[in-house]
């Protein structure tokens, strides 16, 4: 029967003409649902770039989307245009601040006081410097003391107290100056951490019995010190004649040269 045979032979090729179009319906309705995925650097979420230590900012894999990404590469790193950038002046040790130190992540000066350095050292225009006991100006002095005579004093006035000649026993005349040194110390002792006392003779004698004659003279004041209630008196040194304040002979300048000094640092 040629009709039946006719339409017997069409039915395979409708029959995959229906799954072709079926399967085309497929892929058609999974890409209107999921679309295409996305490969890096593209991305949907930050899921797509964390194996490459990124995140996602807007459909695209960048370094950072703000500071936090930055910081937990390295603490001094900030995000700019999403990328990690080090931020201008920005340290984790001293060993980043040859000139200076670093405090909370910034350089600062080495030194603001005196404090600051190590001992021996002075603060001077924000650097510790090597100290010899001497200044030149106020600023190389702890705070809340001067310089005078090259030498960092309390700003009330402290002298220096005379003897007689080969003596090292507190002249009467003397008494006053010493107990007024002493309400000095005391009013000023917030300003400074230790009080010395140098001793002084004339050129007259020879150096090892000046020496010990001007370490007398120190103890002498220094002992004076302790029981009018000064804080801090620590040590006592002798130059014997090698410091006069008088260069000539004679008892004018012997008298001012038989004395002694008193500092504090």
């Amino acid at each position: 029967m040629p009709t039946d045979n006719h339409a017997t032979g069409n039915a395979p090729r409708t029959t995959l003409r229906h799954l072709l179009v079926a399967a085309f319906g497929l892929v058609t309705l999974g890409l209107s649902v999921g679309g295409c995925p996305t490969t890096y650097p593209d991305c949907d979420d930050d899921r797509g770039c964390a194996k490459h230590g990124e995140v996602c900012v807007a459909n695209h894999c960048r370094q950072c989307r703000d500071d936090s990404q930055c910081a937990k590469l390295d603490a001094c790193m900030t995000c700019q245009a999403n990328e990690c950038v080090k931020r201008p002046g920005c340290c984790k040790s001293d060993l980043d601040c040859p000139d200076g130190r670093c405090r909370d992540n910034v350089c600062v000066a080495q030194c603001d006081v005196n404090s600051d350095c190590a001992d021996g050292q002075r603060c001077i225009n924000g650097k510790c410097i090597e100290s010899d006991g001497r200044c030149s100006d106020d600023s190389q002095c702890p705070s809340g003391l001067h310089c005078k005579d090259g030498a960092c004093t309390t700003k009330c006035e402290i002298v220096p107290i005379y003897f007689d000649f080969n003596e090292y026993t507190i002249r009467l005349d003397q008494e006053g100056t010493l107990q007024s040194n002493a309400s000095c110390l005391n009013e000023e002792s917030a300003t400074y951490s230790s009080v010395t006392v140098e001793g002084h003779t004339d050129e007259r004698g020879s150096d090892e019995y000046n020496l010990t004659l001007g370490q007398r003279r120190a103890n002498s004041v220094a002992r004076q010190y302790r029981v009018l209630g000064v804080k801090g008196v620590g040590n006592t040194l002798s130059f014997g004649e090698e410091k006069p304040v008088c260069g000539g002979s004679g008892e004018r300048c012997w008298r001012q040269n038989r004395r002694a000094e008193t500092t504090v640092r």
